[in-house]
């Protein structure tokens, strides 16, 4: 890369963006530009918090193509223009999950902060060409 299009990339602000990698087949959301500290909660989901490990600040959804294939893609004729609100990934893994999820306290309230940042922050996923096949 040129010095002077890294230069330029580096003294861009920080944008929070939802980013699906298709390679790992995960969501990544990270509202802040910081230090970053992963605490993996079940197969499905990792916390992201600050450097303190108080506040949470993102978070990593893995095994996303399957609960898209599963549960929404019916919902959706993907192009270049559409996006997904996470919280409706959300509300559908934790539709799957049901009482397995309600019975693990940690874990319920792990999907309930997530949900209320996905919410607080109206959380879109763009670029979900890897998905439109």
């Amino acid at each position: 890369m040129p010095s002077d299009a890294l230069d330029r990339l580096l003294s861009d602000p920080y944008v929070p963006t939802a980013v699906y990698f298709p390679d790992s087949d995960c969501v990544e959301y990270v509202r802040e530009d910081t230090i970053c500290v992963y605490d993996r909660v079940d197969e499905f989901l990792t916390l992201v918090f600050d450097e303190t490990r108080i506040n949470l600040i993102g978070f990593k959804f893995k095994g996303f193509r399957n609960i898209f294939e599963t549960h929404l893609r019916s919902a959706y004729h993907l192009n270049n223009d559409h996006f997904i609100e996470m919280i409706e990934v959300l509300t559908a893994v934790c539709t799957a999950l049901g009482n397995e999820l309600t019975s693990d306290k940690r874990r319920k309230d792990a999907y309930r902060a997530v949900k209320k940042l996905a919410t607080k922050d109206n959380i879109k996923i763009y670029d979900l060409s890897a998905l439109a096949a």
